[in-house]
């Protein structure tokens, strides 16, 4: 059979055709190993960043290592634009975020104020003179205000500088401040991952601290971490320990060991302040606790268990305590995101806020009343 014209360009298209094919197919695999290549990479990278970040940079630029207390301030450190231009910290020879240092004795016609807590104590964010501790100075020239606010602290921290630093300055008033994540913040060793920290327990009624000396730093820690967020890493678990969904019984187990943390954790959130309160009347100070409010807590409820609690030991142990965050919520929601510069920092704006609230909430405490009275009638 002879083939026609027609049928010869026929047969000369088909090897052209498949030619074609697998050259599409060979690109296209080329093209899902590229991708998958630079996904990779892409991964590595992004892990790479997470363990070389650093969750709180400003933090480590003013704080050094603790072993007692994991970090404190520097002392007599200057940073002019520490979170912008202009915005600057300073510390004094204590490591207080103060201006100036301080003598033991109280001046004759001040009222001494002792602010302890975490950052928002410090005042994150704003310089010195917008802190809120600062700000109280502002509303009332009698007050003498001294800033023991640290970054990151939870309360055991906030207790522990408190402590080592009551001893060397007589005070009037002792403001100890604190937000739900401080309280957290009491059930772990480390902070961060690479910051260590104190971690208490009750032992015989008395607190102990096992985690002194506190760990240095290191940033190996992040090392399981970072690699956990592999995706060859996510997939090879997903195939090899796959975990089997939780039984009934082992989430009710779950629940009751947090259940049992957190009573933990009260406890020992009771005898700090048990023993706060005994330094304070040592000293003819006055101790106040103060729930200061976050941005979440305009809305939502997670800090109602710590308040409920907190109200109760009060009433119990007598303690004065001053909880802020029913007020707060009185704001007009239209004037809360001016606070906040994240979801717990304040703004200038809100420093102001909480340092007038703050005030009038001080001066409806009599004995408080009395302290300033007293300085009213010496002038």
């Amino acid at each position: 059979m002879i083939s026609t014209p027609k049928q010869l360009t026929t047969l000369k298209r088909i090897p052209s055709t498949r030619k074609v094919s697998r050259l599409i197919l060979f690109n296209l695999v080329l093209t899902i190993l590229l991708f998958l290549i630079i996904e990779g990479l892409f991964s590595v990278i992004f892990v790479a960043k997470e363990f070389t970040s650093e969750r709180f940079p400003h933090a480590r630029r003013h704080t050094q290592y603790d072993e007692e207390i994991g970090w404190i301030n520097v002392p007599n450190l200057y940073i002019k634009d520490m979170y912008g231009p202009g915005i600057f910290f300073k510390t004094n020879a204590m490591g207080f975020r103060n201006d100036k240092d301080f003598s033991f004795s109280i001046p004759s016609n001040k009222v001494r104020m002792i602010c302890s807590g975490d950052s928002i104590t410090m005042g994150f964010g704003v310089d010195n003179d917008n802190a809120w501790c600062k700000l109280l100075e502002s509303i009332d020239d009698r007050i003498e205000s001294v800033n023991l606010g640290q970054a990151g602290y939870g309360v055991d921290q906030a207790y522990l500088w408190y402590k080592r630093n009551s001893t060397k300055l007589e005070h009037s008033i002792h403001v100890f401040s604190f937000i739900t994540y401080d309280f957290d913040r009491m059930q772990t060793g480390s902070f961060s991952l690479d910051w260590g920290k104190p971690l208490f327990e009750l032992k015989n009624g008395a607190l102990l601290n096992k985690n002194r000396p506190v760990p240095r730093p290191f940033r190996l820690r992040k090392v399981r971490p970072a690699i956990r967020q592999l995706n060859s890493v996510k997939v090879l678990t997903e195939i090899f320990f796959r975990k089997r969904p939780a039984t009934l019984l082992e989430r009710d187990n779950q629940l009751e060991r947090d259940v049992q943390k957190e009573k933990q954790t009260q406890e020992i959130a009771a005898s700090i302040f048990k023993h706060l309160q005994e330094i304070n009347k040592a000293k003819n100070s006055i101790l106040v606790l103060v729930y200061l409010p976050i941005k979440g807590d305009f809305m939502e409820m997670n800090s109602e268990p710590w308040r409920q609690f907190l109200h109760a030991e009060a009433l119990k142990s007598n303690l004065l305590f001053i909880d802020l965050i029913d007020e707060f919520r009185k704001s007009p929601p239209q004037e809360v995101n001016a606070l906040f510069s994240d979801l717990w920092h304040y703004t200038e704006k809100g420093n102001l806020y909480i340092a007038a609230l703050l005030y009038k909430k001080l001066l409806a405490i009599p004995e408080i009343a009395d302290k300033f009275q007293q300085k009213a009638s010496s002038k």
